[in-house]
């Protein structure tokens, strides 16, 4: 279990909890319990009914959908900070998509009871997580061109750009996205084959775009003229 004051650390960070003051911290700590998933771990599946929203405290977890050939695509991923689970408890229904570990995680849950009763009886949450919500509404809506329309290299290079949006960190050659990303997964964002990833990866090195460091992707600045 979280040491209390760890946890409102914690949550202090998170985007979700930004506007509330120390008193409602401490109100809303009480109701997450932490639980520990292991790399390739299912938190839950599709069509399952979720009891339950996560919130990502260590790891990241992807978001997948399979076709019926069983070939899975990410939808998203979510990294430390970030929450999901939240549709099933707002409609009632089925949960849209499976999450995975994508390796060891710890996830702080609230139940549906003490997510209706606390969280979304908190306006300022409720009013964040609607912001949250229609951002991320507005980033699946952007995406829809480059996967129906662009070639597997803008596909490429979208996702790498939003990746380092998400979790880049700028240092003197470019931006390195702080998150491991294997060829496989790349691929499966993209909605493409590995070796076509693998392929494209080498030409955008090749040409200077883009370069590899401790298994982590570096989005290199244009040389000056």
């Amino acid at each position: 279990m979280i040491e209390k004051n760890t946890k409102e650390e914690f949550l202090k960070r998170v985007p979700l909890f930004y506007d509330l003051t120390s008193e409602e911290l401490a109100e809303i700590q009480r109701v997450f319990i932490e639980r520990n998933y292991r790399k390739h771990q299912v938190v839950f599946l599709e069509e399952e009914t979720g009891s339950y929203m996560y919130l990502v405290q260590s790891g990241k977890v992807k978001v997948i959908k399979s076709s019926p050939e069983g070939k899975e695509h990410i939808l998203a991923i979510h990294y430390s900070g970030e929450f999901f689970g939240e549709m099933s408890l707002l409609d009632g229904k089925t949960a849209p998509a499976t999450i995975v570990a994508m390796e060891p995680c710890k996830l702080l849950i609230v139940s549906r009871n003490d997510f209706l009763k606390t969280l979304m009886g908190n306006q300022k949450i409720a009013h964040r997580m609607i912001t949250i919500l229609c951002e991320r509404l507005r980033d699946a809506w952007n995406q829809l061109p480059f996967l129906t329309f662009a070639s597997a290299e803008d596909r490429i290079m979208s996702t790498m750009h939003r990746l380092a949006d998400k979790s880049g960190v700028r240092d003197h050659r470019g931006i390195i996205i702080n998150t491991r990303i294997t060829h496989l997964e790349l691929a499966e964002m993209c909605g493409t084959s590995r070796e076509t990833a693998t392929r494209i990866l080498l030409k955008l090195q090749d040409q200077g775009i883009l370069d590899i460091v401790d298994h982590k992707f570096v989005l290199l600045d244009k040389p000056s003229s």
